[in-house]
C-alpha cells in the first residue's frame, strides 16, 4: 500500500489531461463550446474538459450519476451518488464540482447542469436542481465540463462550474443495446437502450427509450456497513444502538443501564438489549427508470435551420430504512398514575416514589422494512430552437425552453406526539411494545414524512455573434445575447397521516383517550419570479497565425459579463476575464478570473420553507448536543430538570444570492506526439453560503457557531421569539419555562458565511499505435491545497482539510487494443486523512485517529464481432466494477443516517460483473 500512496502522490507532478478528460479546442466555426457564447472557440484561459461515449461506455454505467462518480473534481468520486433520508432534502442526484458546502441542505446549486447547452428545469421536493439521471448514458454524445466560474456566460449556480450533456443527433438506423449486471447477495442491475433515427436531405429525426432497473441491498450485506460501540454521556457502557426490540432502559439520574425485562432491585446495571438497526437499513436504492428522448432537425432554408429537443423521465425509488424503533422519557409518579393497564412498570423502578428519578426507555418493533422511502419523479421538457446566417460569418441563435416536474417522496415514521399521548393513556407500553393496545400501535406508526413538489421554467434566449473587425492576430468576435426566465413552485412538506395531506385530520381517540389530535392539512407553499438578463462577450486574438512571432504563437484575450435582473432580491453583475498564451507551439498557458453567483432558490424561501419549531426531550438533546463539549466551552451543563431543547429548522426571511470570486491558472502541454500534459490551479472564494449550521457535525458546529446559532439557558424573551416565528409546533413544550429549557438551536437555513476553496486538477494522457493495434493510458486527479470556512462574514476562517476530509483523489486508466478487442484497467483512488477529534475507544476497539485510503479497480472488455449480415455491428461487453470487491475504509463514529455507518471515505455496491451486447441495423 505504501507503493500505491507512492504513487498516487508522485501523480500530482504530472499536470495532466486524459482522454477522458481531454481539452476541447473547439475547431469547428460552427460549434459552441461549453463556457463560451462565441461558435468555434474553446473560451479563452479555461480549461475545458470533455467525457466521450467511448468512455461513458467503457465506466459501465446505467445512470449518469454513476458515471459522475469517475471523475476526481466531483464529491460524488468513488462514492455512491444517490436518493436517502426521509428530510426531503436528498430526493434527486445532483451534481457537486469541487464538493462546495451545504450540498444537501440548502435548494439552490453551486453546479450549473446544461443539457445541449440549456438550462433543464429543476427537480425535487426540497432542491431546484436537475437530477443527472434525466439523461440516460446511452444517449449522451459526450458531457463537457468547466470546472470553473461561469455566471459571466451562464447566470446564476455557475459558481464551481458547468456540467453539459450534449445528446446524440446524427442517428441512422436502429440501435439496440442491453447489459443485465449481478453483484453480491443477490445484488442486479439491467438497462436497455432502443433508439431508431431516419436522415434526409436538410434533416432528420430520432427516438431513443431507456430502461434502467437495479435492486437495493441491506447493511447486513455488506460487512463494510456497521454501527460500532459507543460511549455515551452519562451512561455506564458503551453501546452500539438500543432502539431495538425487548426495551433497554438508561436510568438518567445515575448512569446505570438496564436490558429488559427486570424488577425491581433484580436489574443488573451494564447491561442493554443491543442491536444493529443498520442490517435493515438499504445501503443503496432500488431505482426503476423509464427515459425517452426525443429530436427533429430540418433545414428550412439555406440559411434558417429549426431544431426541436424533448425528453420525457419517470423514476421511482424504493429504500428500506428498517425497523419502526423510538424512545421515551418516564418517571415512576407518571408510571403508577397513568398506566394501569401495565401496573407491572411500577416494577422497573429502582427508586420508588422518587419524583426525580427518570427512565429513557428504548424500543423497536415492527418489520424488517416497517421504516421505509419511496419517492417518485416524473420530469418532461421541450426545447425548439431557430439558427439564421445573417452574412458575414454572422449568426443569431433563438431558443426557447419550456419543462415541468413533480417530485414525491413518502417515508413511512414513527408519530412522537402520539407516542407520547398513548403512553400517557395507557395504550402503548414501551416497556414491552408487544403488549400494547393494537389499535395504539397502528395509529402509532400511521404516520409519513410527506413531501410534494411541482416545479415550473420557461426560458427565452437570443445570441448574435460574429467577427467584428480583423487584426494581424486574426477576426476579434463578439457575441451579445438577451434572456428571459420564469419559474415557479408548489410544495407541500410535513408530517402527516396518510391520504389527509391536504384535507387535514380529524383526530383519533381510543378507550376515551386522545392518542391524535386533529390537525389541518400541510398548507400549500407557493413562489414564482422572473429573470431578465444581457450578456455579451469579446475575443481578441493579438497573436495568432499571421502574426506570430518569438515567444507569442498565440495570444487571446476573452471579455464577458452579464447582468441578471430578478424580480424577487434585485440585480447583479458578473465579469470574467479571460488569457491564452501560447509561446511555443507544444505549450500553451491559461488565466481566468471572475466572479459568479448562486441564486437563493425559490425553495429556500419562508413562503415555501417556514419556520418549523419542535420541542425534544432530554434523550434526543443528549444525541445532538454533546454536553462535554458544551461544558469545555464555559457553557454551564444541563442540572437534569432543564434538559430539553427546541430546535428550529426552515429558512429565515431575507436570504440573498451567495456570491463568488474565481481564479485559475493553468498550463497544457505536448511534448511529444501523442503525450498530453495539463495542470489548473484554481481557487474559489465564496461568499454568503446558504447553509444549515451543521449541528450534527459536532466539531464544526461548535468551532464555528456558538453564539450564532445556539443558545444555551435561554431567557423567556428569545423563548417567545422563537415560538411567535414559528410556522409550525411539534413536540410537547416543558415546563415551567425557562428552567426546563436548556438549549434553543435555530439551524435555519441563511447566508450564514465564507467558504474559500483551492487545489491543483492535474492529467497525463499517452496514445500510441503499435504494429499490433494501440495503447493508451491516462491519469486524472485533484488535490486540494486549502478548505476553509467561517460561521459568519466576520468570524475567523476555520481549516477543514487539515483533518477529516480526502485532500487527493485520482484515476488512471490503461488501455488495450489488439484487432476487435478493447481492454481496459482504471484505478479509482481516494487517499487517506486523520480525524479530528479522534475516535474515542469503545467497546472493545482501541481509538481511531485515521481513516484510509480507498482504492478501487475496474475491468472493461469490448469485443466487435466481425462480419457481415446479423454479425455486422455486433459487440459484447464485460465490466467487472470493483473487481477485487474492495470495501470503504473503517470509521467506527455513529452516524445519523444508517446504512453510513462504518465507513467513511468512499462508499460502494461491492464487485459487479456486467455483461452487454449491442447491435445497429
Amino acid at each position: 500500500m505504501k507503493n500505491v500512496r507512492l504513487f498516487a502522490l508522485a501523480s500530482t507532478c504530472l499536470v495532466a489531461s486524459a482522454p477522458a478528460l481531454a481539452q476541447s479546442r473547439g475547431e469547428d466555426p460552427e460549434i459552441v463550446v461549453t463556457g463560451s457564447l462565441v461558435r468555434g472557440v474553446a473560451p479563452a484561459g479555461t480549461n475545458v474538459v470533455s467525457v466521450s461515449q467511448d468512455v461513458v461506455q467503457s465506466s459501465g454505467a446505467t445512470t449518469t450519476a454513476q458515471l459522475l462518480q469517475t471523475i476526481p473534481q466531483l464529491g460524488s468520486f468513488n462514492d455512491l451518488l444517490k436518493q436517502n433520508g426521509g428530510n426531503n432534502f436528498v430526493t434527486t442526484n445532483r451534481p457537486n464540482l469541487r464538493d462546495l458546502p451545504a450540498f444537501t441542505t440548502k435548494a439552490n446549486s453551486a453546479t450549473l447542469m446544461l443539457v445541449d447547452g440549456h438550462r433543464v428545469v429543476g427537480m425535487g421536493v426540497s432542491v431546484t436542481s436537475p437530477d443527472v439521471d434525466i439523461v440516460p448514458p446511452g444517449i449522451i454524445e459526450r458531457v463537457e465540463i468547466v470546472p470553473d466560474g461561469g455566471s459571466a456566460v451562464y447566470g446564476s449556480d455557475a459558481v464551481a462550474g458547468v456540467i453539459n450533456f450534449i445528446t446524440r443527433k446524427d442517428i441512422k438506423g436502429v440501435e439496440a443495446d442491453g447489459r443485465y449486471g449481478f453483484g453480491e447477495k443477490n445484488y442486479w442491475t439491467f438497462d436497455a437502450n432502443l433508439t431508431a433515427g431516419h436522415r434526409w436531405d436538410g434533416g432528420g429525426v430520432y427516438l431513443s427509450y431507456n430502461y434502467a432497473k437495479n435492486s437495493t441491498f441491506l447493511g447486513r450485506d455488506r460487512d463494510f456497513v456497521r454501527i460500532y460501540p459507543a460511549n455515551a454521556a452519562g451512561v455506564s457502557i458503551p453501546y452500539s444502538q438500543i432502539e431495538c426490540p425487548g426495551s433497554t432502559v438508561i436510568n438518567r439520574i445515575n448512569g446505570n443501564i438496564y436490558a429488559l425485562p427486570y424488577a425491581r432491585g433484580a436489574g443488573v446495571p451494564g447491561t442493554a438489549n443491543q442491536c444493529d438497526l443498520s442490517d435493515t437499513a438499504s445501503v443503496y436504492p432500488e431505482n426503476e427508470r423509464h427515459s425517452v428522448f426525443a429530436g427533429l432537425d430540418q433545414q428550412l432554408t439555406d440559411s434558417l435551420k429549426f431544431e426541436l429537443r424533448g425528453f420525457y423521465t419517470h423514476r421511482d425509488t424504493y429504500q428500506s430504512l428498517g425497523i419502526f424503533h423510538s424512545n421515551a422519557n418516564v418517571g415512576p409518579t407518571f408510571v403508577n398514575a397513568t398506566l394501569t393497564p401495565f401496573p407491572q412498570q411500577s416494577n422497573y423502578f429502582t427508586s420508588p416514589g422518587s419524583p426525580f428519578e427518570v427512565h429513557q426507555v428504548s424500543f423497536g418493533w415492527g418489520a424488517e422494512n416497517a421504516f421505509n422511502q419511496r419517492i417518485a419523479l416524473d420530469a418532461w421538457g421541450i426545447t425548439p430552437t431557430a439558427t439564421l446566417d445573417i452574412g458575414d460569418n454572422w449568426q443569431l441563435r433563438t431558443m426557447l425552453n419550456y419543462g415541468q416536474s413533480e417530485t414525491e417522496q413518502r417515508t413511512t415514521n414513527v408519530s412522537s406526539a402520539a407516542l407520547v399521548n398513548a403512553i400517557r393513556a395507557g395504550l402503548f407500553n414501551p416497556y414491552d411494545v408487544g403488549s400494547s393496545n393494537p389499535a395504539a400501535l397502528a395509529a402509532v406508526t400511521n404516520f409519513q414524512s410527506y413531501g410534494n413538489t411541482r416545479q415550473e421554467q420557461f426560458n427565452a434566449r437570443a445570441i448574435v455573434d460574429g467577427d467584428l473587425v480583423s487584426l494581424p492576430g486574426g477576426a476579434v468576435k463578439l457575441a451579445v445575447g438577451a434572456e428571459y426566465l420564469y419559474e415557479n413552485v408548489r410544495t407541500r412538506r410535513g408530517d402527516v397521516i396518510p391520504g389527509f395531506e391536504t384535507s387535514g385530520y380529524p383526530g383519533l381517540s381510543i378507550n376515551g383517550a386522545l392518542v391524535i389530535p386533529a390537525r389541518a392539512g400541510l398548507p400549500l407553499g407557493a413562489a414564482s419570479r422572473d429573470v431578465k438578463s444581457l450578456f455579451g462577450e469579446l475575443v481578441v486574438p493579438l497573436f495568432g497565425a499571421d502574426n506570430r512571432t518569438g515567444g507569442f504563437e498565440e495570444l487571446t484575450l476573452s471579455l464577458s459579463g452579464r447582468y441578471d435582473r430578478y424580480s424577487d432580491f434585485g440585480d447583479t453583475f458578473n465579469p470574467k476575464v479571460g488569457l491564452t498564451w501560447k509561446p511555443a507551439d507544444f505549450i500553451r498557458l491559461r488565466a481566468a478570473w471572475g466572479k459568479s453567483f448562486a441564486a437563493p432558490s425559490l425553495l429556500d424561501k419562508p413562503e415555501t420553507d417556514p419556520a418549523a419549531l419542535s420541542w425534544q426531550t432530554g434523550s434526543i438533546f443528549a444525541f445532538l448536543v454533546p454536553t462535554s463539549v458544551l461544558v469545555a466551552n464555559g457553557y454551564p451543563a444541563p442540572t437534569g430538570t432543564n434538559s430539553n431543547g427546541m430546535f428550529i429548522l426552515g429558512s429565515r426571511p431575507g436570504i440573498g444570492p451567495e456570491k463568488a470570486t474565481t481564479l485559475s491558472l493553468g498550463a497544457d502541454l505536448e511534448p511529444l506526439p501523442g503525450l498530453r500534459l495539463s495542470g489548473t490551479y484554481w481557487s474559489i472564494k465564496y461568499r454568503d453560503v446558504i447553509a444549515q449550521a451543521p449541528f450534527t457535525n459536532f466539531p464544526q458546529y461548535f468551532a464555528g457557531f456558538g453564539g450564532v446559532s445556539f443558545f444555551v439557558n435561554p431567557s423567556q424573551a428569545r423563548i417567545d421569539a422563537a415560538i411567535a416565528g414559528a410556522a409550525s409546533i411539534s413536540g410537547t413544550p416543558c415546563a415551567p419555562q425557562p428552567t426546563c429549557l436548556y438549549i434553543i438551536e435555530d439551524n435555519r437555513k441563511d447566508n450564514l458565511g465564507r467558504f474559500n476553496n483551492s487545489g491543483i486538477d492535474f492529467s497525463a494522457s499517452y496514445a500510441t499505435a503499435t504494429n499490433w493495434g494501440a495503447v493508451d493510458f491516462s491519469v486524472n486527479g485533484n488535490y486540494q491545497l486549502t478548505r476553509k470556512q467561517s460561521a459568519t462574514a466576520t468570524a475567523p476562517l476555520i481549516d477543514f482539510l487539515n483533518a477529516n476530509y480526502s485532500r487527493l483523489k485520482v484515476r488512471t486508466m490503461l488501455g488495450v487494443e489488439i484487432g476487435n478487442l478493447r481492454s481496459q484497467v482504471t484505478w479509482s483512488h481516494s487517499h487517506g486523512y486523520k480525524l479530528n477529534p479522534v475516535v474515542p475507544a469503545a467497546g472493545g476497539f482501541p481509538a481511531q485517529d485515521r481513516v484510509g485510503d480507498y482504492n478501487v479497480f475496474d475491468l472493461f472488455f469490448r469485443y466487435e464481432v466481425p462480419g457481415e449480415g446479423m454479425l455486422e455491428n455486433l459487440a459484447f461487453t464485460l465490466t467487472a466494477n470493483n473487481v477485487f470487491s474492495k470495501d470503504p475504509p473503517v470509521y467506527r463514529a455513529q452516524q445519523i443516517t444508517l446504512s453510513t455507518n462504518g465507513f467513511a471515505n468512499g462508499s460502494t455496491v461491492g464487485r459487479v460483473i456486467q455483461l452487454g451486447v449491442s447491435k445497429r441495423f
